[in-house]
């Protein structure tokens, strides 16, 4: 499931680590639509694998201080592969429409509610490009390494993340999965303070239809549900 959210806001400025706060959306969404659902995807703090991705489009802006965009509207795009998650985020969001939301220095309105088609995958081969950056994270108990693509074992470690994911939250068995780069921009995003390595760009992904209808509907690489590694199929 594919939705498109448009919002209003109080104030046309926005801060750059702008994901935490459509973070604290959803989540609060979800919670006030169903307190033991809520527990299913943000238990305490447990790091529960989410199977859904977002990205963020704010039309023409401009990126100073903060995000100084020219009018008062912004969309969140949202996308799962699993048709009950999407059913609960749909519903809870439908629950949110016209109230205020507020942030730090800001209030959110959510006034529409869009549910997008999604194109079929058919061959064993996609040209994906990225609606949000892709990140690539090496997770160890000392410190979270994030790399660019053309860093070395940057790609291996990314297939890896891939594999490991989709055999976590469907049990099917290891996928066969390549990734190769066709355009990259290499960024730094800001994530709670965090500046981090991140990926923009096209890229050809092959291997089975199931992964590719994971990736391309729940997102690519690490902290997919902070807003990151959501793609489109071109």
């Amino acid at each position: 499931m594919r939705l498109k959210l448009v919002f209003r806001l109080k104030s046309n400025v926005i801060s750059k680590d702008y994901r935490r706060i459509f973070m604290s959306f959803i989540k609060k969404s979800l919670e006030n639509y169903d307190k033991e659902i809520f527990e299913e995807y943000f238990k305490n703090k447990d790091p529960i694998l989410k199977d859904y991705t977002f990205s963020v489009y704010f039309g023409k802006c401009r990126f100073e201080e903060n995000i100084k965009l020219e009018n008062d509207n912004i969309s969140m795009f949202f996308s799962t592969s699993s048709y009950k998650t999407g059913m609960h985020f749909y519903n809870a969001f439908r629950a949110m429409k016209y109230k205020d939301f507020p942030t730090k220095n800001n209030i959110l309105k959510l006034n529409n509610i869009i549910r997008l088609s999604e194109k079929n995958i058919y061959k064993n081969e996609i040209i994906i490009k990225t609606l949000s950056p892709i990140l690539i994270r090496e997770h160890n108990k000392e410190k979270d390494n994030y790399y660019y693509f053309d860093d070395e074992n940057a790609t291996e470690i990314l297939k890896n993340s891939i594999i490991y994911q989709y055999n976590k939250l469907f049990g099917n068995g290891c996928k066969s999965f390549d990734i190769k780069v066709l355009d990259l921009k290499k960024t730094t995003v800001l994530n709670y303070n965090k500046k981090l390595k991140s990926n923009l760009g096209v890229f050809k992904a092959t291997g089975d239809k199931e992964i590719l209808n994971f990736i391309y509907k729940s997102g690519i690489g690490s902290k997919r549900s902070s807003g990151f590694g959501m793609v489109d199929i071109i």
